[in-house]
């Protein structure tokens, strides 16, 4: 297993990080990876969704979405190609005045024969960009109000 984990400051609250986080649908119009994701099933606050991604080669794999209001979403594993195992976190922080410290952590197993270039893209090299346009995302749809 390789583990990754990151923090970005964002200007909203938790609420609102976690309202863009877990519209999981919407990750292909900000997530440039990820061509297409699909809520397969859901359950009040549990969802399978299958995530489809291009990073050097197409491949798709199904989580176990469970969104813990108002502070966490957490994943783990259901299936997929080129992966055994893919689990973690978002934890989100209320620092106040409208600021959220949001952790990612991302724990993954990949098959044998995966390329290194996609593993350090799927576990390292790409979180900060990701990390990035979740915060330009959320902040676009949540703007802070001027006083």
């Amino acid at each position: 297993m390789a583990e990754a984990k990151q923090s970005i400051e964002i200007q909203a609250t938790p609420k609102q990080c976690l309202d863009i986080i877990s519209d999981y649908e919407c990750y292909p119009e900000f997530l440039k990876e990820v061509s297409s994701v699909t809520v397969e099933k859901k359950s009040g606050a549990i969802a399978e969704v299958t995530f489809s991604l291009n990073l050097i080669k197409k491949f798709s794999y199904t989580l176990k979405m469970n969104v813990k209001p108002p502070t966490s979403v957490t994943w783990t594993f259901v299936k997929g190609e080129l992966m055994k195992d893919n689990k973690g976190n978002w934890n989100l922080e209320d620092l106040g005045g409208g600021l959220t410290l949001a952790t990612y952590t991302i724990d993954v197993s990949l098959g044998l024969l995966v390329p290194g270039a996609i593993s350090k893209m799927l576990i390292g090299s790409n979180l900060p960009s990701m990390l990035k346009s979740f915060k330009e995302r959320i902040e676009e749809k949540h703007p802070k109000k001027k006083k």
